[in-house]
């Protein structure tokens, strides 16, 4: 397996191999941004910037789901990387069958509870009389679907965590295709808007998460579930662990309907197309730092699993290595492609597409320093430290965030709503510095297996 010729020993750990372990991760990443930026292409050429409004008004609900998946996943995912290192396979198996039963249970609920109220649900986040009714055809949609939604994205991690990066991009890849294939045939040639939007998306995640069941009953490793002894506070635990993932999408949902509403407030529908833009090409440029740091958190709790810390330094060197010199680059081809990548979604020289070409110059300063800020999460998350990590996420994507999304409009407009984000990640950098130096005197202390429920991982 690739993993363990990886994390043998320290002098075999190379860059070349690393890249070769992280690029189907990445990819899978990338993958997954293409085809819902194609999504809102297909949306806003074939039914308008106010349909695609509409899907942006929607996507907190799309993000409190993915976000109860998330936190059982990357959580999961981490203590079965662990567990697997250490070499307790039950126990592995056994922290996927629960993560996977809570999931259903927990999201499942959350998609009942948010039906039974959905008109005022979506009057709150931002929905106005000429979204309201794309607004409750996607979102009916998305709570329907929440099986393959939440199904899909529990399989892609512990695919992952099983040594198996590759089939994971298949995964991602076979679903993202089928959308933009469907995407094609639903919305642009048989004209059935937001409902075909939602339906190709949906049927994309059923296709993903059927190749995922198919893996763990014919072509799994190590991994397999193991439905006895299945224990709550285990689930908890896993949740915990995965907390910060919860916590951004959930503080995305939040921030999202203050976007929208400050923008509504500023420009009208016009604001909220352009804030919806800015949101689809964020998906493509932050993806490269969630696909790197996604790739090499296996690899971290594994090693981490095994006791063997040189190697987890050495796989450390090589990311920080990586987030000094990717953000000016990233920057750089945000700026630059700027006319051409808003072009995609409006047309040159309308309101939407002046709002969006300086939004995405000016959101987009969030990206020299967000990639530290990410990988320090989810490596935090790899270690078992998931409540250190929520802290990271809870300044970036939340608290910071919202306070300056609330104060800087007012001053500035909204060239103050476009820097909230980069003034949030800029001042959450000394909190990431803080507790990189802070853990990794602890964690690689450790010259021992560690297992979850070990003190380290607590």
């Amino acid at each position: 397996m690739m993993m363990e010729k990886i994390l043998m020993q320290p002098k075999q750990v190379r860059f070349g191999k690393v890249v070769k372990f992280i690029l189907p991760t990445y990819l899978t990443s990338l993958f997954n941004t293409l085809y819902t930026i194609v999504d809102g292409i297909f949306v806003s050429a074939c039914v308008g910037t106010n349909a695609l409004a509409a899907i942006n008004i929607v996507y907190p609900i799309v993000n409190i789901l993915t976000g109860i998946a998330l936190a059982f996943a990357t959580g999961g995912g981490a203590f079965a990387a662990i567990s697997l290192g250490a070499g307790q396979k039950e126990k592995a198996g056994r922290q996927f069958s629960v993560c996977l039963v809570m999931t259903l249970l927990v999201s499942g609920l959350a998609a009942g509870g948010m039906a039974l109220c959905l008109p005022q649900l979506l009057t709150f986040l931002g929905a106005t009389p000429l979204t309201m009714a794309d607004c409750r055809v996607y979102a009916m949609i998305w709570l329907i679907g929440v099986p393959a939604v939440v199904g899909k994205e529990l399989c892609t991690y512990f695919i992952r965590a099983d040594g198996s990066p590759g089939y994971g991009f298949l995964v991602a890849a076979a679903g993202g295709i089928a959308n933009i294939l469907l995407d094609y045939v639903l919305v642009a040639k048989w004209n059935m808007g937001v409902l075909g939007a939602g339906l190709a998306t949906i049927l994309g995640l059923v296709l993903s998460c059927g190749l995922g069941i198919w893996y763990f009953c014919r072509l799994r490793r190590q991994l397999r579930p193991v439905w006895r002894g299945m224990e709550i506070k285990e689930g908890v635990r896993c949740a915990v662990n995965g907390a910060s993932e919860c916590v951004s999408q959930l503080a995305i949902a939040i921030t999202t309907v203050v976007f929208n509403r400050t923008a509504l407030a500023l420009t009208g529908e016009d604001g909220i197309a352009a804030v919806s833009i800015i949101m689809y090409l964020q998906f493509l440029f932050i993806g490269l730092y969630f696909g790197y740091s996604m790739g090499i958190a296996p690899l971290l709790s594994h090693g981490y699993g095994q006791g063997n810390i040189q190697v987890c330094r050495k796989l450390e060197r090589y990311s920080y290595r990586f987030f000094a010199a990717a953000p000016p680059l990233l920057y750089g081809l945000a700026f630059l492609s700027a006319p051409l990548a808003v072009s995609c979604f409006a047309q040159r020289g309308t309101g939407v597409w002046t709002l969006a070409l300086e939004g995405m110059r000016l959101y987009g300063l969030g990206y020299l320093v967000a990639g530290l800020n990410i990988f320090t999460a989810i490596r935090l998350t790899s270690y078992g430290k998931g409540h250190l990590s929520a802290v990271v996420t809870l300044l970036r994507s939340f608290l910071l965030l919202i306070i300056f999304l609330l104060w800087l409009p007012k001053v500035w407009g909204m060239a103050g709503l476009w820097l909230a984000m980069p003034l949030a990640e800029m001042i959450t950098i000394a909190a990431s510095v803080g507790l990189n130096q802070s853990t990794t005197r602890s964690i690689h202390k450790e010259n021992r297996n560690v297992v979850p429920g070990d003190p380290v991982t607590e």
